[in-house]
């Protein structure tokens, strides 16, 4: 009976001393537990777009740690974007939509010389485990290589990081930044014949993510990104201009702007008295080629038009037809009127 007791006791501190959950972030993890039992469950993690990695990108030159998708949870934060190889970050569009063109990468960002076989862009992965390591928490990079998109292009190829970097004795770093452009052989050495389907002279769509689990493979987050590869079009990219042409994704600085008081059309914006020249480039002053003022250069008359033998204001009631001149046209206009009867108030 003793001997009964002491088993049954055993076996329930056992089952205490292992309990449940433990964290790592849950959902609900065990790996053979050591007490907890709370036991856990939810799990929440941030992800963000076109964000800031909290570390500088540590390889390559010159490339930034902005513009990139982050999943954040707590003191660990995993992020990836994309950059034009030797010129500068791709800005995403639609929160995680890489735009890129197609075309041979330039050898460095000094020599513009193409590189056959090498595309014109990067993907460059950022893992920081925090006070964790690669023994605690597993990071996989998934690629697909398939310009297709949809439901039948061929399935991602996952880069089991963790294990990689336990390969070559760094299990224990809490911190990794890659980066590795498609066409390289690195990516044909490690994922064989499904990394050959990536041209980098034929558009297409390729889908990237990083995702970590835990040690019980539950799966606590995800990042992804998709990089749209086009072929490029020269033409004027800027909307604000009259040629613009929204097919163009490389700018071939042809466009033109309408000036700042017409349109595209040469219409003014703003003509008040209706006289077809544009408000802005009015010039005022005398119009009448009678008057001893007159202006060549004048467009619109200001009223200061003087004439031999009187001014304008005092010969003004006797000019019928405003043409600056008390004329013969005048004596006409005023005989047609003579023994017209004028109402006096």
């Amino acid at each position: 009976m003793k001997l009964l007791l002491s088993f049954l006791l055993l076996t329930s501190l056992n089952s205490i001393a292992q309990s449940s959950c433990t964290n790592i972030w849950a959902l609900n993890f065990n790996p053979l537990a050591s007490i907890d039992d709370g036991s856990c469950e939810s799990f929440q993690s941030i992800v963000s777009y076109n964000a800031q990695l909290n570390d500088p990108i540590s390889v390559g030159t010159g490339i930034s740690n902005l513009h990139a998708a982050i999943l954040d949870h707590g003191p660990v934060q995993l992020g990836l974007k994309v950059n034009k190889r030797f010129v500068a970050d791709v800005v995403p569009t639609n929160n995680n939509e890489y735009h890129v063109l197609t075309g041979y990468s330039q050898t460095s960002f000094f020599d513009p010389t193409p590189v056959p076989g090498i595309g014109t862009w990067d993907f460059i992965y950022s893992i920081n485990l925090g006070e964790y390591t690669f023994e605690d928490l597993q990071i996989y990079v998934s690629i697909d290589f398939d310009p297709i998109d949809g439901p039948t292009q061929s399935a991602a190829f996952d880069l089991p990081v963790s294990a990689v970097m336990a390969s070559i004795g760094q299990s224990s770093a809490s911190f990794r930044q890659g980066s590795e452009n498609l066409g390289f052989n690195y990516w044909l050495a490690i994922a064989g014949p499904s990394a050959s389907n990536y041209d980098p002279l034929s558009p297409g769509v390729y889908d990237i993510s990083i995702r970590v689990e835990n040690l019980a493979f539950n799966v606590l987050g995800s990042a992804q990104i998709k990089v749209i590869a086009d072929d490029p079009i020269d033409g004027c990219t800027d909307p604000e201009a009259c040629n613009y042409n929204a097919s163009a994704n490389v700018d071939d600085n042809t466009c033109v702007f309408p000036t700042a008081y017409a349109d595209c059309n040469g219409n003014c914006l703003n003509d008040f008295n209706n006289n077809g020249i544009c408000d802005d480039l009015e010039v005022v002053g005398c119009t009448y080629e009678t008057a001893v003022n007159y202006s060549s250069l004048a467009t619109m008359d200001d009223g200061t038009c003087t004439f031999d033998g009187c001014d304008l204001s005092d010969c003004a009631a006797a000019d019928f037809n405003n043409d600056g001149i008390v004329g013969v046209s005048d004596l006409f206009i005023f005989l047609s009127l003579y023994n017209t009867t004028c109402s006096v108030e």
